[in-house]
């Protein structure tokens, strides 16, 4: 390999470079020493970065590279999956940093150090690592690898670590990615720790990330766990996995029948998760226990309603946890998390299983789905403490937990889903007393609604605006705002109270909502009043809403992971104009990419007086508050709804027959009946 830093094209120097495409191609047609093409076509040419680089500086124009983003230029060179993963593995953490392992390091690593110190010293030794692992598995085209997020971790090795379960010192996680389960089994008190991923790259990314964190060395393995087992004759205290959803090609056809892994039934090519659930509780010891994460759709499927009943009525399905949907990825569903126990033999086979529904729980705030971590791992491990100590006073929680007794959950589907067999434990007072409040909450979204909707004012028609624009890092470079980039997540922090601002709380429009138990920073930078606060990730929830302006509850919390903030000088950017030009669909197009990461670089702003920015950014105030109240008077809605359905079908409440219904259809005609 002759050259370590990449050719690149004129888009990525203008993405590196911080301006637009077309400034490049002015520089390239201004500037007859403009560095020359070495390849690509006439249409698409490329270039040496290190060439475009000394240019740049020749003329005093600083690259917008950070640490990371240069980082992640040497990993684009020319080099093999197996090259990248050969350099993770010859990584050894130190005092210093890191550093090559053994006198026969490969070349590239040595090159590569200086870069990876550096990232690792401006975003964390785990950022700079997944640096390293994104560009194989972009090679490897592995569109489900993604991180279980933190709290769904510590509450899964809570759940293993039961009182009555002890002890709690081998784990097992047979699809562990990046190593973050493994992690929380060691925050939880494990000591012996052992993996296995189809990826090689994420076997390293995760021995990597354990390294970076505690002294203990884990054995991990890469290859199929299902077909390839590493660890066939291996029996831990504990199992955690968050497993791949809906596979078809898991390997049905290449397993026998009689695999010993199929105690409780053989699996279907369409019962992927029950063949992880059963590899699971083949590696436990008697009395060991399993947390996995499981879709919603494994507990109701008929095909695999006789597994189920198979691990019902031999007491290893403890429990069924229903998470609020958005939580974790696959984030449109409410996924479940299924607590498995080794049957100790010769003892007595439990005739009852706990059903946990926490979507519904106070821990979730009704209007927003904000999630309240620490109260819903508090809910849910009482009540599986409780009811694996048997103590089942403590158990009940009604409508959201209790014990059920496993006859009764053995009919014709055998349907795992929690609200299902919860609904005998709904407390009727408590329905009324919730649908009470909703409507006062529906009642005061749509008053708020209807002054916001006054308050927009009167249009002028204008013909097309042809004005002229800079990109934002030239207002950068010119003193007009401050540009804090944003961070990948820190380790988790329990010391510090103060609320932390996410991306998802930008694209709902909600206050902050997370802390530092869930969504550590890197850096705390305390937001100010004014601070544009944008979202460095797009996801499909959140449409076009990438930026707003901190306010009220936003000002005095802390920027979270995945968030830069623009700090406007005052007299020369108007911090809603800048918003709500960040927000139009121009930019929304131009900074819209494969991976749903935003890049601030590449937008581009109006150069206007600052009286006329007001104008306009007053207008975007209102529009924002307007779509705000929208969305809570639609969450009010939504949740009244839920609440009087739920009430009506349980028989926690009845319908009033004394009040007359209004004709829908005539009053809409304006006719009377």
């Amino acid at each position: 390999m002759s050259n370590l830093v990449p050719p690149v094209t004129a888009t990525e120097i203008a993405q590196l470079a911080g301006v637009t495409r077309a400034t490049v191609s002015n520089w390239r047609r201004r500037h007859d020493d403009f560095p020359a093409p070495i390849g690509g076509t006439e249409s698409r040419p490329v270039f040496d970065w290190n060439e475009v680089q000394a240019w740049l500086a020749g003329r005093g124009k600083d690259t917008d590279e950070s640490p990371i983003t240069g980082l992640r230029t040497l990993v684009r060179a020319d080099a093999t999956a197996d090259e990248i993963v050969q350099v993770m593995t010859q990584l050894r953490a130190s005092a210093g940093g890191w550093e090559a392992s053994g006198s026969r390091a490969p070349k590239l690593l040595t090159d590569m150090l200086p870069a990876l110190n550096a990232a690792a010293a401006a975003e964390g030794p785990r950022a700079a690592i997944d640096a390293l692992a994104e560009r194989v598995l972009d090679k490897e085209s592995s569109g489900g690898v993604y991180v279980t997020p933190l709290p769904v971790t510590s509450l899964m090795a809570a759940l293993a670590n039961s009182p009555a379960a002890q002890p709690f010192e081998s784990v097992l996680d047979p699809a562990c990615g990046s190593g973050s389960l493994l992690l929380a089994s060691i925050a939880a008190g494990a000591s012996e720790l052992y993996g296995q991923d189809v990826l090689a790259v994420q076997v390293e990314r995760a021995r990597l990330h354990i390294q970076a964190s505690t002294e203990i060395t884990p054995h991990l393995h890469s290859g199929d766990s299902l077909t390839d087992d590493a660890f066939r004759d291996l029996r831990v205290d504990a199992v955690l996995c968050n497993p791949p959803f809906g596979q078809k090609d898991w390997g049905v056809d290449d397993l026998e029948l009689e695999d010993e892994r199929w105690e409780y039934g053989t699996p279907t090519r369409s019962e992927s998760e029950l063949a992880w659930i059963q590899h699971a509780v083949a590696h436990l010891r008697p009395g060991g226990t399993a947390v996995l994460v499981v879709p919603p759709a494994a507990a109701r499927r008929s095909t695999g309603r006789k597994i189920r009943g198979a691990l019902l009525r031999k007491g290893v399905l403890r429990a069924v946890v229903e998470l609020p949907a958005g939580v974790a990825p696959p984030w449109g569903l409410g996924l479940h998390l299924w607590v498995l126990r080794r049957p100790v033999p010769g003892a007595p086979t439990p005739d009852s299983v706990l059903f946990v529904d926490t979507s519904g729980s106070a821990s979730v705030h009704r209007t927003t789905g904000d999630v309240a971590w620490g109260q819903l791992t508090d809910l849910v491990t009482t009540a599986w403490y409780a009811f694996d100590a048997s103590d089942v006073d403590r158990v009940i929680v009604p409508g959201v937990a209790a014990p059920v007794r496993v006859l009764e959950v053995l009919d014709e589907d055998v349907d795992l889903t929690p609200a299902r067999h919860l609904r005998s434990s709904v407390d009727p007072a408590m329905i009324t007393n919730e649908v009470d409040q909703a409507v006062s909450r529906l009642d005061a979204a749509v008053s708020e609604l209807s002054t916001i909707t006054a308050s927009l004012g009167r249009w002028s028609v204008s013909g097309a605006k042809s004005w002229r624009e800079a990109a934002l890092a030239d207002l950068v470079n010119g003193g007009a705002l401050q540009w804090i980039r944003s961070s990948s997540p820190a380790a988790q922090d329990l010391s510090d109270t103060r609320r932390v601002l996410t991306a998802a709380d930008i694209a709902t429009s909600r206050a902050p909502s997370a802390s530092f138990e869930t969504s550590p920073p890197q850096e705390v930078e305390v937001i100010q009043a004014g601070d544009v606060m944008v979202s460095a990730i797009r996801s499909g929830r959140s449409g076009s809403r990438t930026a707003r302006v901190a306010e009220n509850d936003d000002v005095g919390a802390v920027r979270g992971p995945h968030v830069h903030l623009l700090r406007p000088t005052e007299g020369r950017i108007d911090g809603w104009f800048l918003a709500g030009f960040i927000n139009g669909a121009d930019n929304v197009s131009m900074t819209r990419t494969q991976t749903l990461r935003f890049d601030p670089a590449k937008l581009r702003i109006p150069l206007l007086s600052f009286a006329e920015q007001q104008r306009y950014g007053q207008s975007f105030r209102r529009l924002h508050h307007l779509r705000a109240a929208l969305g809570i008077a639609t969450d009010a809605a939504d949740q009244l709804t839920e609440l009087v359905t739920n009430g009506l079908t349980t028989g926690a409440v009845t319908p009033q027959h004394d009040i007359e219904t209004p004709n829908v259809k005539t009053q809409e005609r304006g006719g009377t009946e």
